[in-house]
């Protein structure tokens, strides 16, 4: 049982079917441990959380009859994913590999047994021996759902992990993308904000890791001029900047549909997807910056139909 909500986003407790999906890396060691590795193989894998995990919840206010996860206090019992990660160290960080979730944000506003109760898409970490986590922080799913699916799934079953630009992991020849790019809210690049776009941060904003430099007949440049003339990051980039330039300041609803239908023709995860698998992705992605712009924005907090509905670049 769930449907009780803050803020517009669902409470998270142990009668909720929230999730924390495919939190990833989770990097731990596995065997073979010896002799050439003696502390096993580090291999990267998704980690998951479940609410129904939830411990040390609240005391007299429950959903469902179950406690409720609040700030600094709750966490999840255990998380999975990463059971083959037995070798000595385990986790690289933690030295777990089936420790506890822990919650890094929660409303502002809303509370249960005095303390800010936590939500859907409200950040996670998983892993944990102690406070610090063993993967980087993950958007607590709960509700975000596309066709009967929630979106961790939808967009972990094409290859694409949302994060925030500061945690990025991206390797070569892929770096770190605002798909909805930065200058629609900010004058410049960790500069101030456009107006209404309230604490918009360059760093926390969601991003994908794509394909950013120039494939040849033996491999992909490194650096050097042209080196990324063509990527599909390019090749997106220059379609969403050509439309800011027709138009200084659309809605963002406007300048949305632009950045899926050009993550859709160049993001390299989404060329062998079904039409279905990629319309799903693209609309993951949409919900998930509108979540994250609802979170950024100052009291009173607007509505998704507000949000779409205001200018970007506004001076």
């Amino acid at each position: 049982m769930g449907g009780v909500f803050a803020n517009g986003l669902e409470i998270s407790g142990k009668a909720v079917n929230a999730q924390t999906i495919a939190a990833f890396p989770d990097v731990c060691f596995t065997p073979p441990e010896n002799p050439a590795t003696p502390p096993g193989v580090p291999i990267p894998y998704p980690s998951f959380g479940l609410g129904s995990d939830t411990e040390q919840g609240t005391g007299t206010v429950k959903i469902g009859g179950k406690t409720v996860n609040i700030k600094n206090k709750s966490d999840l019992s255990r998380t999975s994913g990463t059971e083959a990660g037995c070798a000595a160290k385990k986790g690289v960080i933690t030295s777990k590999n089936t420790g506890k979730g822990y919650f890094n944000s929660w409303s502002n506003d809303v509370k249960f047994d005095g303390e800010p109760v936590i939500r859907m898409t409200d950040l996670a970490t998983n892993n944990h021996a102690s406070p610090t986590g063993n993967t980087v922080t993950w958007p607590h799913t709960a509700a975000i759902t596309v066709s009967g699916q929630d979106c961790a799934t939808i967009l972990n079953n094409v290859g694409i992990y949302v994060h925030q630009h500061k945690d990025s992991d991206c390797a070569h020849p892929t770096e770190s993308e605002h798909c909805f790019e930065n200058q629609m809210f900010q004058r410049s690049r960790g500069g101030d904000n456009y107006s209404g776009w309230g604490n918009y941060d360059v760093n926390t904003a969601p991003c994908v890791c794509m394909e950013s430099y120039k494939k040849t007949k033996t491999g992909y440049r490194k650096s050097g001029s042209g080196s990324k003339r063509g990527s599909p990051h390019n090749k997106k980039t220059k379609k969403v900047r050509d439309f800011l330039k027709k138009k200084r300041s659309p809605t963002l609803g406007d300048a949305i549909k632009e950045v899926q239908q050009a993550v859709g023709d160049h993001h390299e995860k989404l060329q062998s997807c079904t039409k279905k698998e990629k319309d799903d992705a693209l609309e993951c992605l949409k919900l998930v910056l509108i979540d994250y712009l609802i979170d950024c924005a100052r009291a009173p907090k607007p509505t998704p139909a507000q949000i779409l509905a205001k200018p970007i670049r506004k001076k």
